[in-house]
Parts: C-alpha cells; sequence; structure tokens
C-alpha cells in the first residue's frame, strides 16, 4: 500500500501483508522506508477522525523521553490517500520495541515465567514512569479516558509507553471542541461513570486518577485488584462492578462487606505512604473524585517508596519497605509452596523459577492401623400399619389350626395305648383265649385217643372261637374303645 504524508508530502510504502496487530478501528502496519515508524490505517476512516488527529499532530504534550524512547506513542504525520480524493486513512507514530503490556509484569506467574528479574524496585520505577506519562497528558489538556492493561506497554528497564493515543479524549484549544473516548473498561472505571454511556461523557482528568490507581495497585501487589476480595454478605456476591460503584474498598477504614484475598500480599508491604494515598482515592474520592491524590502526589509518594527499599539477605532479588522487620517475600514463598514471586539469580540461571509448585506427599505409617469394630446391627422396627377408613385390619389373635391325628400303626402299642387299664384288659382276655386252646388241645387228644366225634367238633368249635376272639382284639377293634362298644358281651 502506498500512502503519502500529510505533512512532509513524502510517499511511503506499507507492509500489509506482515500486519503488526490491529482491532475494531484499524490494523497497523510497518513503513518499509523506515523500520522506526509504524503506521496505523482505520478500517473506516471519517472526517471527525481527521480533524482529531490534526489537533493531536499540532498539540504535541510534552512527554518524558528517553534515549531512544517515547512514553506516549503520539502522531508525528498523518496519512492520506495519493488519489484526487486526498483521504485522511490514519497516521505515523513511533514504533515500540521489546516491550510487553504491563499485565506481563505484576501478574506473578507470567512475569516469573517471561520476566523473572523483574523485582519489586523495577515495579516501582514502572508505577513512576506511568505517573509521569499520564502528568504530561494531563498538563496537556488530554485525557486517556480507556485506562487499562492493554493499552501501556513496559520494556525490561521498567521504561513505559502509552499506545493507543488516538483513542484519547482530545480537545481543541482554539475552538474548544471535545473528540471523546468512546469506550473504557469497567475494572478501571470511576465509580461515578459506572454503567454510563462513554459516548455523552467528557472526561476529566479525575477519571483518569482512578484507574492509574487501580494500575499502582496492581503493580504493587501482585496483580491483586484493589477491589477484588471475599464477600461476607448474604446472597451472592456481587460483581466487581458493583463493588466499584458501591466504594467496597477491602482495605478501607470504614466497615465494607468484604475482607482481602487470601492470597493478596499483606496490605502492610505497603510503603504507608502509598497506603494513604489508596485510601484517599478510594474512600475519600468515592464521594468526592476532585479530592483523588493527582500525578505530581503520587510521583512524590512513589519516589519516597522506592528510596525506601532494602535487599534481603538471603535472596538479594527481594526487596522490601524499611519500614517491615523481616521480608515479606521470603513468608511468601513459604505461602506459595516454593514458588518464588522473585526468584534469585541463581534460581533463574539454573531454570528453578520454571518449577511447578511442591506437592506435599502423604507417609506410609508404619503404625498399626486402628480396626473399628462393626456396630451391631438395629433390631428391626416394627411395621405399624395404620387403619384407614373402611380399611380391613386383621385381628392381632393367635391363628386356630385343625390337627389331624397320625393314622393307627401297623403294630399296635401294648395295651392298645390305654395304659395299666389295657394292659388288665389284655392279661384277661389272654388268659381267656390261652384257656381255651389248652381245651381245644385237650379234646383233640381226648378225641384221637377215645374216637369220640363230639369232643373233635367241640374242640374245632373252641380253635375257631379262640382264634377269632385274638384276630377280633388285634385289628378290628380300634384303639380307644371297648369290648362294650361293640356289643360283644354275649
Amino acid at each position: 500500500m502506498r500512502l503519502q504524508r500529510q505533512f512532509s508530502g513524502q510517499i511511503i510504502t506499507l507492509d500489509t501483508q506482515n500486519p503488526i496487530g490491529g482491532g475494531g478501528e484499524g490494523r497497523i502496519y510497518s513503513v518499509v522506508q523506515n523500520p522506526s515508524l509504524v503506521a496505523k490505517i482505520y478500517h473506516k476512516p471519517t472526517d471527525e477522525d481527521a480533524h482529531k488527529l490534526t489537533v493531536m499532530f499540532s498539540h504535541p504534550p510534552d512527554a518524558p523521553m528517553g534515549t531512544g524512547h517515547s512514553a506516549i506513542a503520539w502522531p508525528i504525520d498523518l496519512l492520506r490517500t495519493t488519489n484526487n480524493k486526498h483521504q485522511i486513512v490514519g497516521f505515523l507514530m513511533p514504533r515500540v520495541s521489546r516491550a510487553e503490556p504491563i499485565h506481563i509484569f505484576y501478574n506473578p506467574r507470567n512475569r516469573r515465567q517471561q520476566k523473572p528479574l523483574f523485582n519489586y524496585r523495577y515495579l516501582h520505577r514502572t508505577a513512576r514512569n506511568l505517573v509521569a506519562a499520564v502528568n504530561a497528558l494531563h498538563n496537556s489538556g488530554y485525557a486517556i479516558g480507556d485506562v487499562n492493561e492493554s493499552n501501556i506497554l513496559v520494556t525490561d528497564t521498567a521504561l513505559v509507553t502509552l499506545v493507543d493515543t488516538d483513542s484519547f479524549q482530545v480537545r481543541d484549544p482554539y475552538t474548544l471542541e471535545i473528540y471523546r473516548c468512546p469506550v473504557g473498561k469497567p475494572e478501571f472505571t470511576p465509580p461515578e461513570l459506572q454503567g454510563r454511556s462513554f459516548r455523552e461523557i467528557d472526561r476529566k482528568p479525575e477519571h483518569d486518577l482512578f484507574g492509574v490507581a487501580v494500575l499502582i495497585f496492581q503493580l504493587l501487589m501482585e496483580g491483586t485488584h484493589p477491589f477484588a476480595g471475599v464477600y461476607k454478605g448474604r446472597g451472592e456476591p456481587p460483581t466487581l462492578e458493583a463493588r466499584v460503584k458501591a466504594g467496597h474498598f477491602p482495605y478501607s477504614t470504614k466497615r465494607v462487606p468484604y475482607r482481602p484475598t487470601p492470597l493478596a500480599p499483606d496490605w502492610k508491604i505497603l510503603h504507608p505512604s502509598i497506603q494513604q494515598l489508596l485510601i484517599d482515592c478510594f474512600e475519600l474520592g468515592h464521594q468526592h473524585p476532585e479530592l483523588r491524590p493527582d500525578t505530581r502526589t503520587w510521583l512524590k509518594a512513589l519516589r519516597e517508596s522506592e528510596n525506601s527499599l532494602v535487599t534481603c539477605q538471603k535472596n538479594h532479588q527481594h526487596l522490601y519497605g524499611n519500614h517491615l522487620k523481616y521480608c515479606p517475600w521470603c513468608e511468601r514463598t513459604k505461602l506459595l509452596k516454593g514458588r518464588d514471586p522473585f526468584p534469585s539469580r541463581e534460581a533463574v540461571r539454573n531454570k528453578q523459577h520454571l518449577e511447578p509448585a511442591v506437592k506435599k506427599r502423604k507417609l506410609l505409617s508404619l503404625a498399626p492401623q486402628k480396626t473399628t469394630v462393626p456396630k451391631k446391627p438395629a433390631p428391626p422396627k416394627p411395621i405399624i400399619i395404620t387403619r384407614k377408613m373402611g380399611q380391613y385390619q386383621p385381628l392381632l389373635t393367635p391363628v386356630s389350626i385343625k390337627f389331624k391325628p397320625p393314622s393307627v400303626p401297623i403294630i399296635p402299642l401294648p395295651g392298645g395305648g390305654k395304659g395299666l387299664v389295657g394292659v388288665a384288659q389284655d392279661a384277661i382276655f389272654g388268659s381267656f383265649w390261652g384257656v381255651l386252646c389248652a381245651a381245644a388241645v385237650a379234646g383233640l387228644v381226648l378225641g384221637i385217643i377215645k374216637s369220640s366225634v363230639a369232643v373233635l367238633g367241640g374242640v374245632i368249635m373252641g380253635i375257631l372261637w379262640g382264634g377269632f376272639f385274638a384276630i377280633a382284639w388285634q385289628y378290628i377293634i380300634p384303639m380307644g374303645f371297648s369290648t362294650g362298644s361293640l356289643g360283644l358281651t354275649g
């Protein structure tokens, strides 16, 4: 893509095949003729964009400059098409090299993995350079508006650059026309602007100061958001935006339904002057935004805090305020199970900072284990049947069962089961039968000897009657009946 610089008239070529970055408004490309510059080209350029960029180019802020470093990526020229329309489609700005978004440095995990030697002094210096850049903008009549962690780049030496400057709120010093910032992130938005449309709001320096204080807190408190905390009230925890709007700062001197998160560093690690400014910003400034500490006040306190840092004897990468009696980073390393927030140079050299947290293992005990005696099962509970209207309930009485006596045995017991009476009866009838049998035998002998037919006939009849009585008594007469019952009397 070939474009023309608005004020110098130079024709430049953009490497559109390899865009550097982009977003909803446009894309960023490198300049073939000058690698130290980049160009931002809008997807849908407007006349308002052209007017705003012209004001910015004409009135740059007096930003702090380093050797080959720009604290604010300000437009240095406008770009227009080479056709007859000469439409403004973007602008040129300095390239920011070897820099990362600020959250890489204040997030403990990202810093430990990517910037392990970026210690607490560097974090203080980052905060100071950030405030200095914002101070330059405010002194020139500008407001950032959309303060967030993605629009701030930091180098390994704590140099800061504010980017996405074309989204800043711009005020034309001649016409007094204001080009508003239409966007913003809720976690960096002050309570008085929460839930409101940014397109209808003129931003003020005190609005930026809230977001700057949030970033300072995150830089010095291991990435913790100042309004993050454990909810102690009833119901569901409110959102972060609701906490900001309500002014519920967990470290406040007032009573709030929150307590600091357990993994956040102790509030006391901050220098007393830093603590006071944060309370002034989030507590006093909640009702009176104009009373929030300005950039000059912050610069003084941050300088004082950085100058008070002392070095830990165990780890020279541990720096802490001289108002503390011991190194808080050594204690925090124990709390994090060996993950040092600021690992030593030796640990970084041996890549120990990349190792996961040490997990405690359960040791096997050689002591005999306790045995538990199983409890006896509880007796079953009776099933109680309740009687409903019209429902049959069985009587709780024993059920009678008809007993069928066993059949008479083939071989009867002696006495027919009658005891002594039965035995006596058997003896009488046995004797009677025996006499008959004896008479029959005697008659048989006499009949043979005397040859008397009458005697022989009587003997035979006696034998027959004796056998009949014996069989009748044993098998014909049932047990339990007497001879009288059968009519055997004569």
